[in-house]
């Protein structure tokens, strides 16, 4: 095991236990009863299992470590990687000024069209489905706030 990995280990490890003792700090309740501090406890537990688990495990491999992670990173497209996340910065910049539904059906149409490559009918159509069916799930039955925009929709 190299020492970045040892490293990323302890580092996570520590992490899980910090968020393990602020969340303990809110009160975590029971599962029948949780209180605020409930999930953020039980995941920075479960971030301290697959931290010494990874390591357990990493620590018994016979190979190199970069030969066994470089095959992670062959064949990815970084071109869409990065258009992909500058889509989603762009898509949180303009969410309050242009919309939920108008920026959701934005997002949806480039994520579509150049990502999935489909055709213009299938990705208009998606791209309405998504906008709408996600809006009335989080604004009409979970009642979430949504950003209206400048024409209010």
């Amino acid at each position: 095991m190299k020492r970045y990995q040892i490293g990323s280990a302890i580092f996570l490890l520590l992490f899980g236990a910090l968020i393990c003792f602020e969340a303990q700090r809110l009160e975590i309740g029971k599962i029948t009863k949780p209180g605020p501090g409930f999930f953020p406890f039980w995941l920075g537990f479960a971030l301290i299992i697959s931290s010494l688990a990874l390591t357990i495990k990493s620590s018994r491999e016979k190979g190199e470590p970069s030969s066994l992670s470089a095959g992670m990173w062959k064949g990815l497209h970084w071109g869409k990687v990065l258009f992909c996340l500058t889509i989603l910065v762009l898509y949180a910049c303009l969410l309050e000024s242009v919309g939920y539904i108008i920026s959701t059906f934005l997002l949806m149409l480039l994520l579509f069209r150049t990502i999935g490559g489909q055709r213009w009918l299938l990705v208009v159509l998606g791209s309405i489905i998504t906008s709408f069916a996600t809006y009335a799930l989080f604004r009409l039955w979970l009642q979430v706030q949504l950003p209206v925009g400048l024409w209010g929709m």
